[in-house]
This record gives C-alpha cells, structure tokens and sequence, in this order.
C-alpha cells in the first residue's frame, strides 16, 4: 500500500506557497532585490545547466547542498491482472544532499518547543501533523 502524506498538495496550493510569482520575489530578495525577470533568467539557465549535465554526463553537482544524479532502476517482475510481466528498468533523476546539508536540519529538529518542529507546513496550515 502506498503511503499517504497527511497534508495534500492541494491545501498547500491554496495557501499559495506554489505561486511562481512568490518563488520568484523571494529569489529577487534574497539576491538584493534584482529585478524579478533577472531572478527568472538566472533561474532558468540554472535550470537548463542541470539539465545539460545531466544529459550529457549523467550527474551535476551543486556545492553545498548535493547532487543530481540520473540512475537504472533494475528490472523488475509484475503483475497484470494474473499474468506475470517483465518490467524494464527505468532511468529516475534521484538527488543526493550533502553531509552538511542532512546535518543542518537534524540539528533543527533538535531545538525544543515550537521552533523544533521540522515540518514547516504544520505553520502554514496551522495543524499539527503528528
């Protein structure tokens, strides 16, 4: 059975965390408020740089945070109906973070109260979800 998160990606949608336009406004501020089509642009060559290195070797790596890495699923067996199918293994983007990165927010989950709460959507929805 596939797991359920508690919190949809629907409810989120309506808080408006998804919105392009607010992505983009906190990019332009956190660069000393450029131009949000600036923001875009280097947004979308940041984009087309993954994507380039990851066609032409398979991986990229971004300082600091991890890497992307494309990688084989291995062929598997499945049903359909009663009959059993060979399935192909896929190519899947997966992306590896760094040691540091994995211990920043461990060390966040480790505060106590309020502000040791991991999950960030718990604040926007005002839920708790444990």
């Amino acid at each position: 059975m596939a797991h359920t998160p508690p919190i949809k990606i629907s409810s989120l949608e309506k808080t408006g965390v998804f919105k392009e336009s607010r992505f983009f406004g906190l990019l332009s501020a956190e660069n000393n408020y450029m131009s949000v089509e600036g923001a875009k642009d280097f947004y979308n060559g940041f984009i087309r740089v993954i994507y380039q290195e990851l066609r032409k070797n398979g991986v990229v790596h971004l300082p600091g945070i991890g890497y992307f890495a494309t990688v084989k699923q291995k062929p598997s067996l499945g049903l359909t109906g009663k009959i059993r199918t060979h399935m192909e293994g896929k190519y899947m983007v997966k992306f590896y973070s760094t040691d540091k990165f994995r211990e920043y927010f461990t060390q966040l989950s480790k505060r106590p109260g309020a502000e040791g709460k991991l999950d960030p959507r718990e604040k926007l929805l005002n839920m708790d979800l444990l």
